[in-house]
């Protein structure tokens, strides 16, 4: 999911302000999200859970899902969708797979927030952790669909108009 992440940012990265933001939040979620399920170079297999790094990415959970819902999504259907009536199919599909979405991974951080895990919990989180990675992911398919069709607009925004003598003047 980095290196999927690095290509999007290396394609629109520069391109709004505020996607570049969100796209370092989601950084620093997977981040949270891999230091929690022990993916690091030369760490032993079967490590014990750490309850500071769950909170952590608890925490990193709910950031990211409040800065898209409530900042990113609404700023880039409007700016889209209000040039380009094609962007409202494609929006129109994405907002409530992502709401769906939204739901599954709320579930979880509710479940494990504040939570301490036992012995008998820990095969449980592990299962929710491999879940959440999956809806994760799934959601970051979704978001980069909006982030490429937001950086596509700034950019055709962005375009000088021509002079071509074929367009009619307005009078």
């Amino acid at each position: 999911m980095l290196k999927s992440l690095e290509r999007l940012t290396q394609r629109v990265g520069g391109s709004n302000e505020l996607i570049d933001q969100w796209l370092c939040a989601r950084e620093e979620l997977l981040v949270a999200y891999y230091a929690l399920i022990g993916l690091k170079p030369n760490k032993e297999k079967h490590t014990p859970l750490n309850e500071n790094a769950l909170e952590n990415f608890c925490h990193c959970l709910v950031d990211y899902l409040s800065a898209g819902h409530f900042h990113v999504y609404d700023r880039i259907v409007k700016d889209v969708v209000g040039a380009d009536s094609s962007a409202m199919l494609i929006t129109s599909k994405i907002y409530p797979a992502l709401q769906q979405n939204t739901a599954t991974i709320m579930a979880f951080h509710d479940s494990y927030t504040d939570t301490h895990i036992d012995d008998d919990q820990v095969y449980d989180l592990h299962q929710a952790l491999s879940d959440i990675g999956e809806a994760l992911e799934a959601r970051f398919i979704q978001e980069d669909q909006l982030i490429t069709l937001a950086a596509d607009f700034t950019a055709i925004a962005r375009q000088p108009v021509s002079n071509n003598s074929d367009l009619a003047r307005p009078a």
